[in-house]
């Protein structure tokens, strides 16, 4: 037979019988192909001839010819079928036949087989470069495994997730009216700004939502706040770091947890790094806090220089880690989009690997079936103009950020411009006494919300949130 498996190939994992019986199915009735190449692709095919086999009943569907024996005689030709005549092939590809309800189960075990392969020969490459010489370090060994597995964890995750129907999805929806009506508040993960939660229904699975702002602006304080209320009120979050270690993250996290709101008693984390002019009511207070950060699920990944393949390899890591303790994982966090490192794609063209990874975590934020927060920097041109609020254009570096976020929400704090000032005059000192704690939420972009300006406190030397009073 044309493409015979070698002895190598024996040993591979393989579900022959699997695709001569879907194949058979198919040539039976043309509905099987319709309900296989949902699960199946022709490159998971492990015999060459069936992979340009159903290539071509593919090629024909489309076209939409009927797939049967003439039309599979003329492409077999006169292939080498290993002494059986291509009449007698395609009867016993029909004598193996399933039926058509079966086509997808049997789509299935043929593309496990293939992702099975695909495990095999990392594997094996693994072993060969190291045999080479050619990895020197465990980490090196470690990632190179993360990003050439990443695309069989990817489609193992989204097999399950890939299509519902009408009657589903309507259902769905009803649930979630029904629960909003008897009163259990929003439906997505929440922001713990109430206004904002409101305006969005919060973070909802499969979204793709983008924090921007210039330097200053409180990026890494909203996302700790974010981060926090999720970790509290709705499971474990994911924050990968890609600019701060986990120790001057968790400072910020103290700082914010030990903060008394009723007493407006603050610890700065910047007195918590130096660790001086702190009281002895202070670190009870930092002891309380310690204690109560032990059981918020919120892990820190610390790496910097992740890829979008290791940024997900790790975020499918976390989901099953939450789903062993029996807790959701809620929220995937990423601080920030530019310092993810792009892949050799499109090396050098800015754009477009800015395109990559957008595109990249919105199509995570669907296969997990969680809300993707990424923080984004914006552009210079805001200090351009004399209101310094942002716009959507001004996101940073590509528009696709903009096209593929679900929400985008603009940070603005107007008592930074005024401090940075010189000369300011009598109405701009009024102002900045009255705005210095005031950070501006403005969502930008929703796709089926409105799109509002939020005031809140802010303490930024605190991390501490909250909607104006």
């Amino acid at each position: 037979m044309t493409g015979s498996a070698t002895a190598t190939d024996v040993l591979s994992p393989n579900a022959f019988e699997s695709e001569q019986a879907l194949l058979g199915a198919i040539l039976h009735n043309n509905d099987a192909l319709d309900r296989a190449r949902d699960h199946v692709q022709p490159s998971d095919f492990f015999e060459p001839l069936h992979r340009h086999i159903f290539e071509v009943m593919i090629e024909r569907r489309d076209a939409g010819d009927a797939i049967d024996f003439g039309l599979m005689k003329a492409v077999l030709g006169n292939a080498d079928l290993g002494g059986i005549t291509v009449g007698g092939y395609l009867a016993k590809l029909v004598s193996e036949a399933i039926t058509v309800s079966g086509a997808a189960s049997y789509a299935r075990l043929i593309a496990q087989a293939a992702r099975m392969r695909r495990v095999l020969e990392t594997s094996q490459a693994a072993v060969a470069a190291m045999t080479a010489g050619s990895v020197h370090s465990p980490a090196e060994y470690a990632a190179f495994m993360i990003e050439a597995l990443d695309e069989v964890a990817s489609a193992g995750l989204s097999e399950s997730a890939r299509r519902v129907t009408l009657g589903e999805g309507v259902a769905s929806v009803l649930a979630r009216v029904d629960q909003t009506r008897m009163g259990k508040g929003i439906t997505g993960v929440p922001y713990g700004v109430p206004k904002l939660d409101t305006s969005t229904l919060g973070m909802r699975p499969g979204q793709f939502v983008v924090l921007a702002g210039r330097p200053a602006m409180g990026k890494t304080t909203v996302a700790i706040h974010i981060a926090l209320t999720a970790a509290r009120r709705s499971g474990a979050v994911g924050l990968i770091s890609l600019e701060m270690n986990a120790e001057e993250l968790s400072e910020r996290v103290l700082s914010a947890v030990a903060y008394n709101p009723r007493e407006w008693d603050q610890i700065t984390y910047r007195a918590i790094a130096e660790a001086r002019g702190l009281s002895e009511a202070a670190m009870a207070r930092l002891r309380d806090a310690t204690e109560a950060c032990a059981d918020i699920p919120l892990w820190i990944e610390q790496q910097p220089g992740l890829t979008l393949s290791q940024i997900s390899a790790r975020a499918r890591q976390m989901k099953l880690k939450a789903e062993r303790q029996g807790i959701p994982f809620a929220v995937l966090v990423i601080d920030h989009l530019g310092l993810i490192k792009p892949s050799k794609r499109y090396s050098g063209n800015r754009v477009q690997e800015m395109t990559e990874i957008s595109s990249g975590l919105k199509g995570l934020a669907k296969q997990l079936g969680i809300p993707v927060l990424g923080l984004s920097q914006l552009n210079r041109e805001v200090e351009k103009r004399p209101d310094k609020r942002p716009i959507l254009s001004d996101l940073r570096e590509s528009g696709s950020i903009e096209q593929d976020a679900d929400v985008v929400l603009g940070l603005y704090r107007d008592a930074y411009y005024l401090e940075h000032k010189a000369d300011r005059t009598d109405v701009e000192e009024d102002r900045l006494a009255r705005t210095i704690n005031t950070l501006e939420i403005e969502i930008l972009k929703q796709r089926s919300g409105p799109t509002i300006r939020i005031e809140c406190f802010c303490d930024v030397a605190c991390n501490v949130l909250a909607e104006a009073r």
